[in-house]
């Protein structure tokens, strides 16, 4: 039947088959996007949502688009076939009138020319259907590797999520530990608080008792001091008294008085000298013992921190020393 009919009726069967392909098609890709999506909607509760939704309007954007094409083509073809009839009563008519023959001719020639344009431009557009078609499957396969990227990375945070627990479970332990390692420090703080406090009121009283000390301590050292003071006076009496002893010894074995007065004048040039230098006159006194001493020694003693007393080994201040005028 299809041999026998003519060319625009074969066209028209090859272009409503194809049109009857196209749309298995779309149903076939309209059953991929429904399982993806119910995929999604499975995934989205663990993935990253918007990402997913996104493409997934992009899709449905891309389907519209093709439905809208797949609309226009059956204006299209619609179109064509209302013009197939026309020329099939064209064609008839053309029969019964043979006047007519050449004017129907031609514009069957022009009807022929605009189906094949159109018939070229239906082959452009599966062609176009086609390149969508590869660009959607290409599209589903990255959707599915985005999927299990998005898996692994669910399955990433599901193994640290675990490891926190544990972490977790193991802090608590060690914070019930320290809790009643604290509970333990507090009750030895408090026994240690307890124990000082006690020793506290014995320090109190050790400290009493150490003024007490302290205070006769000093009471004693300055009565040793003043005794000790005492007896260098006594000392030096007693020197006094042994020079006189012996100078009353000189004056009975010398035997003129000339020995006796050089050997007194001798005797007081000592006693005026320093004994410290022992070349310098006696010009300065120690306020503290009362020694008498040239200054410059004294100054140098001083300055060279020898803060002592030559005689004595007291110990001397910046103050203690004073300049004495022997007339």
């Amino acid at each position: 039947m299809l041999k026998q009919a003519p060319k625009d009726l074969r066209e028209k069967a090859h272009i409503m088959a194809n049109e009857k392909k196209y749309k298995f098609e779309c149903e076939e890709l309209r059953k991929q996007l429904a399982k993806m999506q119910d995929e999604f909607k499975k995934d989205r509760k663990r993935s990253f949502d918007d990402d997913a939704s996104k493409e997934i309007s992009k899709l449905r954007d891309e389907t519209e688009q093709l439905q809208k094409k797949l609309s226009l083509q059956m204006q299209e073809d619609e179109v064509l076939l209302k013009e197939m009839e026309l020329t099939g009563s064209a064609y008839e008519d053309m029969q019964e009138m043979n006047s007519r023959l050449t004017q129907q001719l031609k514009e069957k020639d022009d009807a022929n020319f605009k189906l094949m344009s159109e018939r070229s431009k239906s082959q452009q557009i599966q062609k176009l259907l086609k390149e969508e078609k590869e660009s959607l499957t290409e599209q589903i396969l990255s959707l599915q590797s985005h999927i299990e990227a998005q898996n692994q990375v669910v399955r990433k945070l599901e193994e640290k999520e675990r490891l926190l627990q544990n972490h977790l479970s193991t802090t608590e332990k060690e914070l019930g530990i320290r809790q009643k390692a604290l509970e333990q420090n507090k009750r030895n703080a408090i026994e240690a608080a307890q124990s000082a406090a006690d020793l506290k009121l014995h320090l109190d009283k050790y400290l009493s008792q150490l003024k007490e000390a302290q205070s006769l301590v000093a009471e004693k050292s300055s009565v040793h001091q003043q005794e000790a003071f005492k007896t260098k006076r006594l000392n030096e009496e007693v020197t006094y008294w042994k020079r006189k002893y012996e100078r009353a010894k000189k004056f009975e074995l010398a035997s003129t008085a000339d020995e006796v007065l050089l050997e007194e004048i001798r005797e007081y040039k000592e006693q005026l000298t320093c004994p410290s230098c022992k070349v310098n006159r006696k010009d300065a006194v120690l306020t503290k013992c009362f020694h008498v001493f040239c200054f410059d020694c004294l100054k140098t003693r001083y300055d060279s921190r020898q803060r002592k007393c030559p005689k004595c080994n007291g110990p001397i201040g910046a103050n203690d020393f004073h300049r004495l005028y022997l007339a």
